[in-house]
């Protein structure tokens, strides 16, 4: 399932990395954790794209190996500043888009790890930011009864 992501500013060009606090008043059963959607830009400068199996390669060599306890990845659209926004739409938004969900518990070391992720992929592809966006949740796991 794609998911369209309409972001008036798709990244920024210069993005703080300051985890947020997780709830302190999440209901029982439930775990106060923090969220964090990276949200990386699949256009590369000089007009090619991170192809699918470049995005498969990253995430096996950059994102299992820190959250390989689960996370989600979805495909979206969206907005970036530049000339090339005002004149090619993709699905809705000027570049594709991947945008990684990850959910854990709040900790410098979290916080290490998805700055090394967002740092790869510019560096890799050769990106001016990955957005980063932290929500406090409260979070269950459901299990069969």
């Amino acid at each position: 399932m794609h998911i369209k992501f309409f972001i008036v500013t798709f990244m920024l060009c210069s993005v703080a990395f300051v985890p947020i606090q997780a709830h302190s008043a999440c209901p029982p059963s439930t775990l106060a954790w923090t969220e964090t959607r990276l949200f990386f830009g699949r256009n590369i400068a000089g007009g090619s794209e991170v192809a699918p199996a470049q995005w498969r390669d990253f995430t096996v060599a950059e994102i299992i190996p820190r959250f390989g306890d689960g996370f989600t990845v979805l495909d979206g659209a969206g907005y970036w500043k530049g000339a090339s926004c005002k004149a090619v739409l993709v699905d809705g938004g000027c570049e594709k888009a991947k945008v990684l969900l990850v959910q854990y518990p709040p900790s410098p070391e979290a916080d290490a790890k998805l700055k090394a992720i967002a740092n790869a992929y510019i560096k890799q592809f050769k990106q001016e930011a990955v957005m980063r966006s932290d929500s406090a949740v409260c979070t269950q796991f459901i299990t069969p009864n």
